[in-house]
């Protein structure tokens, strides 16, 4: 307890401020932060014991009408046409059921109503760099033990190598978030060190959505934080990284460059397929967790695989599997989002570290997101999107007076 107090100077006063399903509450998000990297069963534990906790917590001290729910709206009538698109279809049962996806837009408003302040936010992203580290550090052993190579990519604790991928875009670009946001006080030369593995890591998943989501994020970072130099310096380090990288890592970003490359072509393919597949029915689409079921209908003759379960493109996807209205409210959100944060941003340049870390953390983290959703359905990926709707939620955390560095 005596360390503790070093790092956090009012520990027990604060805890003793919050209530007992507040308390649980935030170890929720703590113990989320810390399974995240190596057990969805574990973090999703966690996230439920935390929305419990929370929903508790609202007694007439914390009334419900107290609780911050931005861009409510636009995530109601996604939610509402979900829902209309998994009625409509002859097997609703099975659309329905992957309906259970919308709870995760919960922990958007969890972290920002139970993170109360700049420095629990702080060591919030802090315990999950920690974590994933040790995860990126196993996934680092098992590439040099193993071949690294398109059949081999490294996929740490997740079942597949675009998880991994996915998951560790957002640790880093939080990480580079902390690194590049001036301050006048010395950061935690760990930091450094750990995003170096966790980046590492990230070049062994040969995930090229992954890494597009970086280096969009890593430009939002550099030009919110108004250091266009270190941006700069930390993008030359990569492309010198890479250009030191093993021979199956500079293959890879060679062939983004090649749009005969099969990965891309097969892309193209789903594309103008799910275009297809939406021009067919385009109020309400196919229904949640319907591609699969009816894509050899619209496939391209050429086209590989017969059945994808997904499009590798949000957009498209989302338009073919839930129509217009649900997707024209996901990009509402996004809109949104990206307006009420910039605008945070702008307003907040004289602020302390601890409150623009996590602005722009925020905002890099809903960029790479969508830039690598450009290529990926990674909206559908449960383990990263829980972990991204707790990232995009630290710029509407609440008070911010009594911030303490870490």
């Amino acid at each position: 307890m005596r360390k503790l107090r070093i790092y956090f100077p009012d520990l027990e006063e604060h805890f003793r401020r919050r209530s007992p399903a507040s308390r649980v509450a935030f170890g929720g998000l703590l113990g989320f932060a810390v399974t995240a990297p190596f057990s969805i069963s574990l973090a999703q534990f966690c996230v439920f014991t935390a929305l419990v906790a929370w929903l508790a917590s609202m007694t007439k001290a914390a009334p419900l009408l107290t609780q911050k729910f931005p861009l409510w709206m636009p995530w109601f009538f996604f939610a509402l046409f979900t829902l209309a698109s998994a009625f409509h279809v002859p097997d609703s049962l099975k659309s329905l059921m992957k309906t259970r996806e919308l709870t995760q837009i919960m922990i958007f408003y969890l972290t920002m109503n139970v993170i109360r302040y700049d420095w629990e936010a702080l060591w919030l992203v802090k315990v999950l760099l920690v974590a994933t580290s040790v995860a990126a550090f196993y996934a680092l052993g098992v590439s040099l033990v193993g071949t690294l190579s398109l059949a081999n990519r490294a996929s740490g604790f997740f079942s597949i190598y675009m998880t991994f991928g996915g998951f560790l875009l957002v640790v880093s670009l939080l990480a580079f978030s902390y690194l590049l946001v001036p301050t006048r006080e010395r950061k935690s030369i760990w930091v450094y060190v750990l995003a170096i593995l966790i980046l590492s890591a990230l070049m062994t998943t040969l995930s090229r959505s992954a890494w597009i989501g970086l280096v969009v994020g890593t430009v939002v970072v550099a030009v919110a934080s108004r250091r266009k130099k270190a941006g700069l310096c930390l993008a030359l380090a990569v492309v010198l990284a890479i250009f030191m990288a093993p021979h199956s890592i500079r293959q890879r970003v060679k062939r983004m460059m090649n749009p005969r490359d099969n990965t891309a072509v097969e892309r193209i393919n789903m594309w103008q397929s799910g275009i297809k597949m939406f021009m067919d029915k385009k109020l309400l689409g196919f229904g949640p967790g319907q591609i699969k079921d009816n894509y050899a209908h619209y496939a391209n003759l050429d086209a590989t695989p017969k059945s994808p379960s997904h499009l590798h493109n949000n957009i498209v996807h989302l338009a073919a599997e839930r129509g217009v209205f649900a997707l024209g409210a996901w990009i509402w959100v996004w809109i949104g989002y990206f307006v009420l944060v910039i605008q945070r941003i702008r307003d907040t340049r004289d602020a302390p570290f601890e409150t623009r870390f996590r602005m722009i953390g925020g905002l890099a983290v809903a960029a790479g997101f969508l830039s690598a959703g450009m290529f990926e359905y990674n909206f559908g990926d449960s383990e990263v999107v829980m972990l991204m709707f707790m990232a995009i939620a630290l710029p509407f955390i609440g008070r911010t007076n009594e911030a303490h560095s870490g």
